[in-house]
């Protein structure tokens, strides 16, 4: 539908509702639109604001237009059919199929020819590129191919499974990084496109539309996922999950998919690619703390249940730290620094702010009475 609108009615009826009277007659404001803080000059003049059309218009998903000669600005609003094209279209050139020979293993024999396929994502100009640690674990030889169709070979560079992501490489400047949203952008009910290659490279840069489901989750994961209903079908393990800004929220990951569950995907959330990404730059792999004991969930922390019991610790590993602190079997961690932990997701979650030699102070229960034990972590 398009709006023919002044520009000063437009902004007057944006923001009529607030009352700016205790300004001064010229400021400079913040324009923050839905939660988000805009790159662009808003002032106040005489009780009225003034910002840019298009920017405002930007923000909520429409487009804004000058003409000249009837001095009318064209606001546009998009439906989602305008909307998805023109996402696919900007973040295509940022996804990569992958394919490679596997090695001789039991992986091998899942695969035609003993080869393999997945998708990738580039995140630096240079040629880097996140994908899925499933995906190149077991791969000879990796080739990275362009949305264009052009391949390159690919290195190896950092990989970590328990995260399942990987960091791969290829010789070719002036690719189109992807750009990546927050970690609050992840919010329940927001559509997403899951963009991979199924099935074969002829089907690179497929796209399947859903909305986000679930966020936390904690299925056959150390750490916790976004739960989506778009589909990602084998292939498409490394691939982005993308709001309607094209956005980057997550690498899906087919290895938690549910088996024979239709519309119950999961993606890597992008606070973990971060926090992974942030170890492979600075330490070429992740650095990460290991308090020195097993845990054992709660019944209702096994089952998916909200728990507040903390965590058990079943067994204590000798000549380590915990052991030397005073840790023992059977001690219940409730805490970390103050922070509750309830889970082996919570715990792993909470242990991605500290590096091995750091000091924690862990809250205990043993027997009925609380302790508070120090501890320096060790490495994993």
């Amino acid at each position: 539908m398009r709006i023919k609108v002044c520009i000063l009615i437009v902004l007057a009826m944006l923001l009529s509702l607030t009352s700016f009277s205790s300004f001064g007659s010229t400021s400079r404001l913040k324009l923050v639109v839905n939660g988000t803080e805009l790159s662009t000059d808003a002032k106040l003049i005489d009780g009225r604001v003034y910002a840019p059309v298009r920017a405002i218009s930007e923000s909520l998903g429409a487009e804004a237009a000058w003409d000249g000669p009837k001095s009318t600005v064209m606001v546009t609003s998009l439906k989602n059919d305008d909307i998805v094209p023109e996402v696919l279209k900007a973040v295509s050139p940022s996804v990569v199929g992958i394919v490679g020979s596997i090695r001789d293993s039991d992986y091998s024999s899942k695969f035609k020819d003993s080869i393999a396929h997945g998708t990738g994502v580039v995140i630096k100009s240079n040629g880097e590129i996140v994908t899925n640690a499933h995906v190149v674990r077991d791969m000879e030889k990796i080739v990275a191919v362009l949305a264009d169709g052009s391949g390159y070979e690919a290195e190896l560079k950092c990989i970590d499974e328990a995260s399942d992501l990987a960091l791969i490489k290829i010789n070719k400047a002036g690719l189109k990084a992807a750009k990546f949203g927050k970690q609050e952008d992840i919010i329940t009910g927001k559509t997403v496109l899951a963009i991979g290659t199924p099935v074969s490279l002829s089907l690179r840069n497929s796209a399947s539309i859903g909305i986000i489901s679930g966020i936390n989750r904690g299925i056959d994961s150390d750490y916790r996922l976004i739960q989506t209903d778009a589909a990602i079908n084998p292939g498409n393990s490394g691939g982005p999950l993308v709001n309607l800004k094209g956005e980057v929220l997550g690498i899906n990951s087919n290895k938690f998919a549910g088996a024979g569950i239709e519309g119950l995907g999961f993606s890597i959330p992008v606070g973990t690619i971060d926090y992974v990404l942030g170890h492979f730059y600075k330490y070429g792999k992740v650095k990460r703390p290991d308090l020195g004991v097993v845990f054992e969930e709660d019944w209702a922390a096994k089952v998916g249940l909200p728990s507040n019991n903390g965590l058990i610790i079943s067994s204590v590993d000798d000549d380590t730290n915990a052991e030397k602190s005073g840790l023992k079997d059977e001690d219940i961690l409730l805490s970390i620094n103050s922070v509750r932990v309830n889970s082996n997701v919570e715990y792993n979650e909470e242990m991605k702010k500290y590096l091995p030699g750091n000091t924690v102070i862990l809250k205990v229960k043993r027997n009925d009475i609380v302790l508070n034990i120090s501890v320096v972590l060790g490495e994993k």
